[in-house]
């Protein structure tokens, strides 16, 4: 026997002899009153005890004894065997019942080694002081989390999630479970305990408004609501153990990646966009070609139907245009900047932004994914198929109706004629106007100058010598007819027709301003207002028609169209009244200016107010403005209506022009008789606040006298010759 042995074998014997020692002394003693402690547990088992010392190191079970564990004292009876002394099986029931029972319904419950598996025997510490052994049995797991984001400490002092944060201790439970932290139903809220909308200084994770619009995303609604387990989660995006950064190249969120994270669920999504315009540069590896996060967004991914959706009928356009504007990325990739204003200023963009969601937008024409260049017969706006893509909406639409363009501008060098049109519109628009503010102010002056006695006093045309029956030939009281009932009719149409064709047909032409939703709002929505102003428009061809006919076939309207034509000495008699008005030239002429040039031609004088007939330049200026008018708003209005009955033999900017004459007519009309015919007629000193002629169709002696003293002394003329009094 060898000396080491020798010296074992006494050691052994001697703590034999000493546990029998302490046995026999403890027999006496039953276990329910005082449980034996653990010196007699370290003679032999020494090398467990001392993982756990209870003086050194505080650990969970510091003051547990040997025997809570090994022995269960609710089955030992003392009186069946006195000297009997069981040792069964480690039990952690005793004091865990609740973990027991959560174990038992866990995807652990099967493993034989239970809770000593993830809890080593003997050496059970806190569960914050390390993590729990999960690599033993899954390692690659382990491997995967090390990896990540959730591996790194956030700024707390601990990893940013551990395996139990997520997986559950005790409970945890295979995926493929309902009751599962990580079943897909209940996957967001894991992510959720830590990826706050409001994180906390303990749980210092990106959060915020991510979360809630999750929630509120169609993938969170499809979960929440409707239980879709297979609509994505959080893991479907951003991968379960594996976690990354965005900005690490090989995340599933990483830009270059983002189409086949997606297309996981999407997958022929997936193939029609790679076939696509974007998906063929995106392939080629364009850094700045639009991927699936940046049309739907990233976790605000809602539906086409939901209204504040990035791809909805109302938000498409400018989803598009954050790309189609970028005058950098239009000349890299080849394409026009100017997209999202042209399909703004056209009848579908205005239409989409007053609300009109059955209007064409962006993806209605192009496609959604599948989206092609307009030279690749594939496109939907190719030429070969524009009959069909536009014939969606607008049916039986031929060759001549697609041509009608969308994306026009009226640019110098891409489309002159309609440029040079708009040009001359705006100096007309401006100028008349103009003239017509400054008419208004001019006589507002002379009025004002005939109060203040300045210049020459105001003209009485029928002199009291010649006429001093005049009295008696005109009672004082008398009312002249100054429009027929034929004619008051004809007004009440135009200014019926006119009034809605103004507040259904400005809207468009003026659709940047905020003011014109409220119109259209109160008008019932754009569909109904373009119901509205087509019944107008039929109004108005009504009447012009109708007043086509009355002249040619009644002699008093011919009469009457006979006096509205223009005369040499309506001009004549315009410019007196204007320097009338002003009584510049009969200053001069009583300082002793320009004698020579008075004396010689003292009519430039303007000493008088010209007498002026039924009808003035004014009134005959306006009649031919409505006549031209009707015929130029109908005439293009037609074409706008139905550009398939005329393109086809006219050129394709003929539609662009019809746009801006019709516009700019129609303000012109408008502000005309805003500004000009409502004061001339209503609003002037004498007749404001309303002239009653369009109602009565009389004016008054007094009114007839002083505007129209030509005619009032024709009426003298007839009614003294008619007497056969002498004069």
């Amino acid at each position: 026997m060898k000396t080491s042995d020798r010296t074992r074998f006494p050691r052994a014997l001697s703590k034999l002899f000493l546990a029998c020692a302490l046995a026999l002394a403890t027999t006496e003693r039953s276990y329910a009153q005082e449980p034996p402690s653990d010196a007699a547990c370290k003679l032999c088992h020494e090398v467990e005890t001392a993982r756990n010392p209870k003086a050194e190191t505080k650990t969970p079970h510091s003051d547990v004894t040997c025997v809570q564990c090994h022995v269960t004292l609710a089955t030992y009876d003392p009186s069946e065997d006195e000297h009997a002394r069981p040792v069964p099986p480690a039990s952690c029931t005793a004091c865990h019942a609740e973990q027991e029972a959560a174990f038992a319904k866990s995807a652990h419950a099967d493993n034989s080694d239970r809770c000593a598996a993830c809890h080593v025997p003997h050496d059970v510490g806190l569960p914050e002081a390390k993590p729990l052994g999960c690599a033993t049995c899954h390692g690659d797991a382990q491997k995967a989390w090390q990896a990540s984001v959730h591996a790194g400490d956030p700024g707390n002092g601990r990893p940013a999630a551990l395996c139990v944060d997520c997986h559950g201790a005790h409970e945890a439970a295979s995926s493929k479970s309902p009751d599962s932290r990580t079943h897909p139903l209940n996957q967001p809220d894991v992510c959720e305990a830590c990826h706050k909308p409001n994180p906390s200084a303990e749980h210092p994770a990106p959060g915020g408004a991510k979360v809630e619009q999750y929630e509120t995303s169609a993938h969170g609604i499809a979960l929440r609501k409707d239980g879709l387990v297979v609509t994505a989660t959080c893991v479907s995006c951003h991968g379960g153990h594996d976690v990354k950064k965005v900005a690490a190249p090989d995340a599933p969120t990483a830009r270059k990646q983002i189409p086949h994270t997606c297309g996981e669920c999407h997958t022929g999504i997936l193939r029609n966009y790679l076939a696509g315009v974007h998906g063929a540069d995106f392939e080629q590896g364009g850094k700045d070609v639009p991927v699936c996060t940046d049309c739907h967004r990233e976790h605000a991914v809602q539906g086409p139907s939901q209204a504040d959706s990035s791809v909805s009928p109302k938000l498409v356009a400018e989803t598009c245009a954050r790309c189609h504007n970028d005058g950098e990325l239009a000349s890299r990739y080849g394409f026009k900047a100017t997209a999202r204003s042209s399909w703004g200023s056209s009848y579908h963009g205005i239409a989409a932004g007053f609300g009109d969601e059955g209007a064409a937008n962006c993806a209605s024409c192009h496609g959604f994914h599948d989206i092609f260049p307009s030279s690749d017969p594939r496109s939907s706006v190719h030429a070969a198929n524009l009959d069909q893509t536009c014939g969606a909406c607008h049916t039986n639409a031929g060759a001549a109706f697609s041509r009608v363009p969308v994306h026009s501008i009226e640019g110098e060098t891409e489309n002159p004629v309609p440029w040079w049109v708009k040009q001359i519109y705006s100096v007309l628009l401006g100028g008349v106007i103009g003239a017509f503010i400054l008419l208004v102010v001019i006589d507002l002056f002379g009025r004002w100058r005939l109060r203040m006695g300045w210049g020459p006093k105001e003209t009485e045309h029928v002199d009291p010598q010649r006429w001093p029956d005049e009295d008696r030939l005109v009672s004082p009281h008398e009312q002249f007819e100054r429009m027929s009932f034929h004619g008051r009719i004809q007004h009440a149409v135009l200014v019926t027709s006119f009034t809605l064709l103004v507040l259904t047909g400005l809207p468009l032409f003026l659709h940047d301003t905020e003011w014109m939703q409220r119109i259209i709002d109160l008008e019932g929505g754009f569909r109904l207002r373009s119901q509205l102003h087509r019944i107008a428009a039929f109004g108005l061809i009504g009447l012009s028609l109708w007043h086509l006919f009355a002249v040619l076939l009644s002699p008093k309207s011919r009469k009457w169209l006979m006096l509205m034509m223009f005369r040499p000495r309506d001009i004549t008699d315009f410019i007196g009244e204007v320097m009338f008005n002003l009584g510049l030239t009969d200053w001069l002429a009583r300082k002793g200016w320009f004698k020579k040039l008075f004396e010689r031609w003292p009519a430039l004088r303007f000493a008088e107010r010209p007498a002026l007939g039924r009808y003035g330049l004014v009134e005959k200026l306006e009649y031919g403005a409505v006549v031209w008018g009707n015929f130029v708003m109908i005439a293009s209005g037609a074409i706008l209506w139905r550009p398939d009955w005329f393109l086809d033999w006219m050129p394709h900017w003929t539609f662009d022009v019809c746009r801006v004459v019709h516009g700019f007519e129609a303000t012109l009309a408008f502000l005309a008789i805003i500004i000009w015919h409502m004061y001339h007629v209503h609003l002037r000193p004498g007749n404001f606040p309303m002239s009653w002629v369009w109602l009565n169709g009389r004016i008054s002696r007094k009114e007839l006298r002083h505007h129209h003293p030509e005619e009032y002394l024709r009426i003298l003329e007839r009614r003294r010759s008619s007497s056969h009094e002498p004069l």
